[in-house]
């Protein structure tokens, strides 16, 4: 009977084996095969202009370089400047919208709705709707300021700070309802006890907020800042389309240099070297989000 149950068990292992092979070896195809080429391309001087000099091997000479940029510079300076002010927006648009739903429960079905269609437009749309929005020939948001006598400037993409300014309002719109439905559910997730002390002790509506809700809304704040800080930073489609990096450089973020370096400039062993660097970012931050995520459990 023993003997049965194990044999049983082996039948079920290979089973399953089997059904998760194919999608091993294709992730591993898609996935693993491209980053260790990028990794292997990054040690030579691969460029398109020059044929032969993927054979070139130059070391780490391609890292040393990257952090002697100073264009690379600005650019990650320009994606933590992307990243930090359209993170605390949507955070802050979030908590609001999720706090005013939670008062409001006959508004939740038709928010949930309206929540999804940000999230169903593809960036590359998201991006060509606000550079349309935008047009300083044709744009609404000229004929509003024109008809409303609004003391704002007519071009937005042509200014180094509006320019800024209309890719993260792009990115708070796409954004800023999801992270509300998701901080909504963390408030239904509060036992009403705990508001029920709150209010026996006196507390009015701004403290229990800062001493109640946003103490057990720590973990869901965390995961979500972490999840949009990695997010934003590998940030590509909508400031491509909208600005395409400019004025000069001053919406480049990191994505756009090496889309740059690599398609504009056939520097691909550089351009190589910022995406495994960029990697291993992302793979420390990702290590980040899953001990928050776990609660700091190892």
């Amino acid at each position: 009977m023993r003997h049965r149950k194990q044999k049983k068990l082996t039948n079920y292992t290979t089973l399953a084996i089997r059904f998760h092979l194919p999608t091993f070896i294709t992730l591993t195809l898609i996935t693993l095969v491209p980053l260790l080429y990028t990794l292997k391309i990054s040690f030579f001087d691969y460029q398109l202009s020059n044929p032969g000099s993927e054979h070139t091997f130059v070391g780490l000479k391609n890292y040393i370089a990257l952090f002697q940029d100073p264009e690379l510079m600005n650019s990650m300076g320009k994606t933590f400047i992307f990243m930090f002010f359209a993170v605390i927006l949507e955070v802050i648009i979030g908590v609001a919208l999720a706090m005013a739903l939670n008062s409001i429960p006959a508004c939740r079905k038709l928010f949930t709705s309206l929540t999804l269609i940000p999230m169903m437009v593809a960036p590359l749309v998201i991006g060509l709707m606000f550079s349309f929005f935008t047009n300083p020939q044709f744009g609404l948001y000229v004929w509003l300021v024109e008809k409303l006598h609004l003391p704002l400037p007519t071009v937005l993409t042509d200014n180094s700070f509006t320019a800024m300014v209309i890719i993260i309002i792009m990115d708070v719109w796409e954004w800023a309802p999801y992270l509300g439905l998701t901080f909504l559910a963390g408030l239904q997730a509060i036992s009403g006890e705990f508001y029920e002390a709150a209010e026996v002790d006196g507390a009015g509506k701004w403290h229990t907020f800062r001493y109640v809700t946003l103490p057990l809304m720590k973990p869901v704040l965390a995961v979500s800042i972490l999840l949009r800080a990695m997010e934003t930073f590998k940030e590509f489609d909508k400031p491509y389309i909208l600005t395409g990096g400019g004025p000069g450089n001053a919406t480049e973020v990191i994505d756009i240099y090496t889309y740059r370096q690599a398609f504009t400039a056939f520097k691909f062993s550089y351009a190589a070297a910022i995406c495994v660097v960029l990697f291993i970012i992302l793979v420390a931050c990702g290590m980040v989000y899953q001990k928050v995520a776990m609660g700091g459990d190892d």
